[in-house]
């Protein structure tokens, strides 16, 4: 089986089951954050550790007039006040709500990094198409989902070199990165450790990007929020925007140029 297929589209119900030799694959993998141990302890320290700037549940604001995320199926929908409790829980409305002027969502179901989905673009190729026409601003890469169950069911194009795709495309813009996470889904590709590597990936680059922030969705994300264990409800999506766009604001605040304030932003 191809690595491929371990994609998940926009609106999927639940995964398709994959087969004997992706079961064989994540079969040895540990099934949440808790059995890798002290792995988190054998990463490289990051400077500038730091929680949301939401005392009391005041958010700060951004110096990201221009925001543009890039993301899978689990950022479908996320722009559409349909799709969420309220119109004030859109993506772009809680971009604008920091200070972003214009938000531009791109986002596909069954997106990864590196693989096409029925000859689609990934996220490398979206990125590209962007930069091509001359946008520039501020970039929330919200991917690695796919990536992460593909790495699982045994592509050979890593975690680190998947990040690396897209952070060489975006020298000397500010890009917020966040974790991504799981909560037992019905296909073991996407299983907790899975998600867990591919975060450690995360940490790993922004010790190598200046211009990299990593905010750390994983540690906040909780099982109601999610509808088959990938994809969220409407209210899971709303705290979702909402706090990625607290976390630009945070790691990206007025007066700052490309280098966040902080690498890793938590809460």
């Amino acid at each position: 089986m191809s690595a491929a297929a371990a994609f998940l589209g926009a609106g999927t119900a639940a995964a398709d089951p994959v087969d004997d030799v992706a079961n064989a694959l994540t079969a040895q993998l540990p099934n949440s954050s808790a059995d890798i141990g002290g792995l988190q302890d054998l990463l490289p320290n990051i400077p500038g550790l730091g929680s949301l700037l939401r005392p009391n549940g005041a958010p700060g604001t951004t110096r990201c007039t221009s925001v543009i995320q890039i993301g899978d199926s689990t950022s479908v929908g996320v722009d559409d006040a349909s799709r969420v409790p309220a119109a004030t829980d859109t993506l772009s409305a809680q971009y604008k709500r920091v200070g972003a002027t214009t938000v531009d969502l791109d986002a596909d179901g069954g997106r990864s990094i590196v693989e096409k989905l029925n000859g689609k673009p990934n996220a490398d190729d979206a990125v590209a198409a962007h930069l091509a026409r001359g946008e520039r601003g501020c970039w929330v890469i919200a991917m690695g989902v796919n990536d992460a169950a593909n790495i699982a069911v045994g592509s050979s194009v890593d975690a680190d070199a998947r990040i690396d795709r897209i952070m060489s495309q975006l020298q000397g813009q500010p890009v917020l990165w966040p974790t991504v996470t799981t909560a037992n889904p019905g296909n073991p590709a996407y299983n907790a450790a899975a998600m867990n590597s591919f975060n450690n990936a995360l940490r790993r680059a922004s010790v190598r990007y200046a211009n990299l922030a990593v905010y750390d969705w994983a540690a906040v994300a909780q099982p109601s929020m999610f509808v088959d264990g990938i994809h969220y409800t409407a209210a899971g999506s709303a705290e979702r925007n909402r706090r990625f766009a607290d976390a630009l604001a945070t790691a990206f605040p007025p007066g700052t140029g490309a280098t966040p304030t902080l690498k890793w932003v938590a809460g």
